[in-house]
This record gives C-alpha cells, sequence and structure tokens, in this order.
C-alpha cells in the first residue's frame, strides 16, 4: 500500500495521485497549488503552512496561499515544527527537507531515491531532534538539527515470529539478513507525542507501540484488530481514540492499556482527527466525509464535505470554521454547531 502501489498508506488511496510520478528537480510554482493534492498542515503564527503533492509547501490564511520554493518535486507527506522557525517537512524517496526562516525557504538534508519507500510522518521533539517514519518500518532520527539522519532498527517493534525468523536467518545468511530486515517490519503511518511525553507510534497490521524516552525504546501493544491505523488522537490525558481503515475507531480511557471499539457509521478509511477546545472532536475521511463527536469521542455523526474527495488532515481555523486539506487542496469549512 505505498505511494508507487498506492498512495501512501498513511494517507491517500486516490487514483489520480497515484498515477502521478515523482521527479528529483525543484517543485514547479504552479498558479493553482492550492488546490493540488494536500497531504498535511501545521499551524504557523496567524495562518498554516500545508505540503503536499510534487514538493508543494503553502503558507496562507485560509483564503490566501503562496508558494514556497522546494528544492525536489517529491511527494511530501508530513510537516513538523520545533518553534517559530526551525521545521521539517518529509516525503517520498526517504526525503528531509529543513527550513530556519519559518517555512520561506527550504533545504534538502536527506534524499535517497535508491530506497524507493515514502518517509510518512515526521515529529520534532525540540530544535535539535526529531524522528522521521515511514513504509516499511522506516525509521530515522536527527540530533543535530537535521545536518545528519541515522536510520534505526528497533527490534522490539517486531512481531514475534518476525524475530525468531530473522534470528535463524542472522545465523545463516548475513547478507540475507540485513536485506530482510529491511522489510520485514510494517509500515508506520504515525508518531504521536502525549501531553505527559510520551511517543506512540501507529501503523499497519494493527500495529500500536508506546515509548517514554523519545523512542530510544518501545513496548509493542497488543493489536486489538488487524487493519491500518492512520491516526491518534489525544481527547484528555490517558483517553486515547485510533482511527484507521474502513471507518474503524478504537477508544482507551487507561492510556493504551485496554481499547473499545467506537461505532463511526462509515466504511471509508479515517486519515486524521483533531480534538477541539471546546472538546468536539472532529476526524476526516475517505469518500470526503467528515465525522464530529460533541461526546469526546463516544459517538459519531458524519457527513459527506465532498463526494468522491479524500480529506486528509484537518485542523481549527477559528470562527467556528474548519481547515481542511486531501486530494482537492485546501478548504475552510463551517464547523455546524
Amino acid at each position: 500500500m505505498l505511494y508507487r502501489i498506492l498512495f501512501s498508506t498513511a494517507l491517500l488511496s486516490t487514483s489520480v495521485l497515484a498515477a502521478q510520478a515523482d521527479n528529483p528537480h525543484a517543485a514547479y510554482l504552479a498558479p493553482k497549488a492550492a488546490q493540488a493534492p494536500l497531504l498535511d498542515i501545521e499551524r504557523r503564527g496567524d495562518g498554516w503552512l500545508l505540503v503536499g503533492d510534487r514538493g508543494t509547501v503553502l503558507q496562507g490564511d485560509g483564503q490566501k496561499w503562496q508558494q514556497a520554493a522546494s528544492p525536489l518535486s517529491v511527494m511530501l507527506t508530513s510537516v513538523t515544527f520545533a518553534d517559530e522557525q526551525r521545521g521539517w517537512a518529509v516525503g517520498h524517496d526517504v526525503t528531509v527537507l529543513a527550513t530556519s526562516d519559518g517555512g520561506q525557504s527550504w533545504q534538502i538534508q536527506q534524499n535517497l531515491p535508491n530506497k524507493d519507500k515514502p518517509l510518512l510522518d515526521v515529529l520534532a521533539l525540540d530544535g535539535n531532534e526529531a524522528i522521521a517514519v515511514g513504509a516499511y518500518g522506516l525509521f530515522y532520527r536527527s540530533t543535530d538539527g537535521g545536518r545528519s539522519w541515522r536510520e534505526e532498527f528497533h527490534d522490539e517493534l517486531l512481531f514475534e515470529e518476525d524475530r525468531e525468523y530473522l534470528n535463524e536467518l542472522k545465523a545463516e545468511d548475513e547478507a540475507l539478513y540485513l536485506d530482510e530486515r529491511s522489510a520485514i517490519l510494517p509500515h508506520f503511518n504515525r508518531i504521536k507525542r502525549l501531553a505527559n511525553g510520551d511517543l506512540f507510534l501507529l501503523g499497519e497490521m494493527g500495529f500500536m507501540a508506546r515509548s517514554s524516552d523519545n523512542g530510544h525504546h518501545w513496548e509493542k501493544l497488543e493489536e486489538i484488530y488487524f487493519g491500518s491505523f492512520m491516526d491518534l488522537v489525544e481527547l484528555a490525558p490517558g483517553h486515547l481514540l485510533a482511527v484507521g481503515l474502513r471507518g474503524n475507531a478504537f477508544r482507551t480511557d487507561n492510556g493504551g492499556l485496554d481499547w473499545r471499539p467506537v461505532e463511526t457509521g462509515i466504511q471509508s478509511t479515517i486519515n486524521s482527527g483533531i480534538a477541539l477546545e471546546d472538546g468536539r472532536v472532529v476526524l476526516v475521511a475517505n469518500g470526503g466525509v467528515l465525522l464530529s463527536s460533541d461526546d469526546q469521542g463516544q459517538s459519531f455523526t458524519s457527513k459527506v464535505l465532498l463526494k468522491g474527495e479524500d480529506l486528509v488532515a484537518v485542523a481549527p481555523a477559528g470562527e467556528g470554521s474548519l481547515l481542511i486539506v486531501g486530494s482537492n487542496g485546501a478548504n475552510l469549512y463551517p464547523l455546524a454547531e
């Protein structure tokens, strides 16, 4: 389910996007870039920064957008900022771009087209340390502000049968062992930091893991379903909502020790969600579906905003509105009372 095979395990499955090919050249400054497929949102001061298809980086207030020059035209899947100036965007070809001026300009820190894999999410821990994760267990860390990125392999994230297989293989054929190890982990779709500082890592095949030391060591959680998780919403300390394929959602009220399914009433993939300051929860899904809850994710109502489009990321836009990005670009929508 990679883009190249699909669009991106963590995000869309739109055939239009899947047909487009990345190239190593600088992103084209397009007059209608805000209508291009977009995948992530980051709040910047009084506005937002968006990333997406063909290296697109946009800044604006929700009504007007300005495209920033991007040194690569690869699909950008996620963006994060450590502070007002320093941030990273990641994407296909294990690409990492960096900015030190709040997103006005971007520089290549890593681009590995020979790996032919996408990074799907990035999290800034502070101004010096960040983690980027992606397909087939890609896990990169920088501890020097992005000047270098070190790939990590966390044995504790393996399924037990895979660990046994690798141990046997290592004793027989070191080269084959390394080759198998590079693709044996599930796709890591999302890495999130909770209010208490813990990290959660979510991916395909029901994969979830938790870390209390900034991702240096992980505790793999028991699988509660066998589809992909796409996002994790922190509702309140200890109260979490995990969402994924075919409308699946699961809630925990004890920090992840126990989970119970939440009925969403849809069959579309839920790509991401947010908890609003007033306690409401909003999820966005493929098929143009918006889900909302006014009881902290206990139950949801749904409506179709854009039939046939995929809604990928959402952010509160003030004055009772939401900024939503996806296969049809960036749009503001009223949040119904």
